[in-house]
C-alpha cells in the first residue's frame, strides 16, 4: 500500500492548525504528519503539542525563515512513498489519500513518475463551503480521460504528458495544480531539490514547473479531495493586502531565471515566456483590476510591464486595450467587465499557444 507524508508549514494559524492536522491524521494512509512552525506568536505550537499521535512530529524554527523557506523545512524528514504539502488552514477530505492510493496501485510502476492533483472545495474562515475549484480545461489542454484510473478513483480522471502540461502552464504563467491536493513521489521532490526557490508569493508555481520537468505524467482526479480555505489571513489575502507588485516581481523573475532545460522540455523559448508575462500578468491581470474598480493597481502593473519589456508592452494588443480602458475613466470599468467575460470564455475554449 502506498504511504504518504503530509507536510504542514505553519505561521500563526492557531485557530486552524488543529483541524488541519486532524484531517491528516484521520487518513490511515498518512504514515507521517510533519509540522514546521515558523516562529509563531499566537499559540500554534501549544495546539500542535496537545495532539497525541505517534505519526505527528513538530519542528519549531527559532527564527522566522520566510514563507518559501519554511515549505522545504516542513518536508524535511519525509520518508513515505508520496508527499503532500498541506497549508495549515486547509483540509484533507475524508478518503482523499485512499483515493490517491488506489490510483497509484492502478498505475503500477508508472506511479513513481506521476504527479497527482484533484479538485477542491472552497471554504471560508468558519469552514462553510462557498464554492469549488475544478478541472482547468485550458491548462490541461491535451489531457485524456482514463477509464481504468476512473474505476480506481471513483471519479473522472484526466491524464496528460508532463511535458505538455508544463508547456501549457508556462504559456499561461500559472501553476497547473491546486496547492493542497498536489501529491508527488518523494523521489521527484528530491530530484528537483524541493522548492528551493526565491519567490515572494508563488514558490509553488516554480516547484510545479520543476516537478513537470522530471515527471513522466500528471493526473487530475476531478473530485474535491481537499478543502481550500479563503479568509482574510491566508496567502492570497496577504498578497492582496501587500499590493500586487510582489506577484508581478515573481512572474517577471520567471521570465529570466527559468532554467533552459525546463524551456526545452516545454518546447518553448524564453521569448515566448516574456510574451506570456506581458499578455497574462500585465494585460489580462490589469483588465481584471479595472473590472474590479482597482484602476491604480492596473496602472502599477502596466508601468511594471513597460519597464520590464517596453517593446512587447507597446506591441501587445491587449495592453493597448488596457490603456484604452484606463483612459475611458469610470466607463472603462463596465467595458472591462465585458472584456473579461469574453476573455474568460476564450480561456476555457482555446488552448495555450506561444
Amino acid at each position: 500500500m502506498t504511504s504518504f507524508s503530509i507536510c504542514i508549514p505553519n505561521f500563526n494559524y492557531a485557530g486552524y492548525i488543529g483541524e488541519t492536522i486532524g484531517s491528516a491524521l484521520a487518513q490511515p494512509e498518512a504514515t507521517q504528519v510533519l509540522v514546521c512552525d515558523n516562529a509563531s506568536t499566537d499559540g500554534s505550537v501549544d495546539v500542535v503539542r496537545a495532539i497525541a499521535d505517534p505519526r505527528l512530529r513538530l519542528r519549531v524554527n527559532r527564527w522566522n525563515v520566510g514563507f518559501a523557506a519554511n515549505l522545504d523545512r516542513a518536508c524535511e524528514g519525509a520518508d513515505a512513498d508520496r508527499m503532500i504539502l498541506l497549508s495549515s488552514d486547509d483540509l484533507l477530505e475524508a478518503g482523499a489519500l485512499a483515493t490517491y492510493a488506489r490510483v497509484a496501485e492502478a498505475l503500477g510502476s508508472g506511479a513513481s513518475a506521476t504527479v497527482f492533483n484533484s479538485g477542491a472545495h472552497v471554504i471560508d474562515g468558519a469552514g462553510r463551503r462557498t464554492g469549488k475549484v475544478g478541472f482547468d480545461a485550458r491548462i490541461w489542454h491535451g489531457a485524456r480521460r482514463d477509464a481504468a484510473l476512473e474505476a480506481a478513483a471513483g471519479a473522472p480522471v484526466w491524464r496528460i504528458d508532463a511535458a505538455l502540461l508544463l508547456r501549457n502552464a508556462m504559456l499561461s504563467m500559472r501553476t497547473p495544480f491546486q496547492f493542497a491536493s498536489t501529491c508527488y513521489p518523494r523521489s521527484l521532490y528530491e530530484a528537483v531539490e524541493g522548492y528551493a526557490a526565491v519567490r515572494f508569493f508563488s514558490p509553488d508555481k516554480f516547484f510545479a514547473w520543476k516537478l513537470l520537468g522530471v515527471a513522466a505524467e500528471a493526473i487530475h482526479v476531478d473530485a474535491p479531495l481537499v478543502s481550500y480555505r479563503v479568509h482574510d489571513q491566508n496567502q492570497n489575502a496577504v498578497q492582496k493586502a501587500q499590493r500586487a507588485l510582489r506577484h508581478m516581481a515573481d512572474q517577471y523573475a520567471a521570465t529570466f531565471d527559468t532554467p533552459a532545460e525546463l524551456l526545452e522540455r516545454a518546447g518553448i523559448d524564453r521569448a515566448a515566456l516574456e510574451r506570456a508575462f506581458i499578455e497574462q500578468d500585465v494585460a489580462l491581470r490589469g483588465m481584471k483590476f479595472v473590472a474590479e474598480g482597482n484602476r491604480s493597481e492596473a496602472r502599477r502593473g502596466l508601468a511594471f510591464g513597460k519597464a520590464a519589456y517596453p517593446r512587447l508592452a507597446r506591441s501587445n494588443a491587449r495592453v493597448q486595450a488596457l490603456r484604452a480602458l484606463l483612459a475611458a475613466g469610470p466607463a472603462g470599468t463596465g467595458l472591462a467587465r465585458i472584456a473579461m467575460r469574453r476573455a474568460l470564455a476564450r480561456w476555457r475554449d482555446t488552448p495555450a499557444a506561444p
